[in-house]
């Protein structure tokens, strides 16, 4: 009997950010392309948080490129502050994918992990949330710009039991 790919999933992270007034459209909601780039300060803030910073990644000669990205707007996202949750999850060491949900900045930690275990759909398709996608990731060798693989110490710090 032949098995598929083993899945490995991470646990879920939560990440808050202060959403600045800069950052808000003339319609008093944050801009549509600053979604992904709060998606991305939360990957690179769990990254660094597993001593797996931008310098060691490279030192490594492999960094993740998004290659792809499926995301709903589902509630307008206001100044003010936000939770972001995230969990990777991997069938192999040459893809990464990550989804994460934007969820309402006034609740406790508490109330926001709360919220999420009481979902009973994966983040990606959790309900009642600002915002939700999944990004696909490729590790990339750094100078050859070919695709790599992930280097085990760091899905190891990702995908932590």
């Amino acid at each position: 009997m032949t098995r598929g790919p083993q899945v490995r999933q991470s646990r879920i992270y939560l990440e808050r950010f202060e959403i600045p007034f800069d950052d808000i459209d003339a319609g008093g909601v944050l801009y549509n392309a600053h979604y992904l780039k709060y998606c991305d300060r939360a990957r690179n803030a769990i990254f660094a948080k597993s001593n797996w910073t931008w310098d060691r990644m490279v030192a490594s000669r492999c960094v993740l490129a998004v290659v792809s990205v499926e995301a709903e707007y589902r509630r307008a996202v206001r100044q003010g502050a936000v939770w972001i949750a995230t969990q990777f999850s991997s069938e192999s060491d040459r893809l990464l994918f990550s989804a994460q949900t934007f969820l309402p900045g006034q609740l406790s930690e508490n109330e926001a992990q709360s919220l999420i275990h009481a979902n009973k759909f994966p983040l990606e398709k959790m309900r009642g949330v600002h915002f939700r996608a999944k990004f696909k990731l490729i590790p990339i060798a750094v100078g050859d710009f070919v695709p790599g693989s992930l280097d085990s110490a760091f899905a190891d710090a990702i995908f932590e039991s």
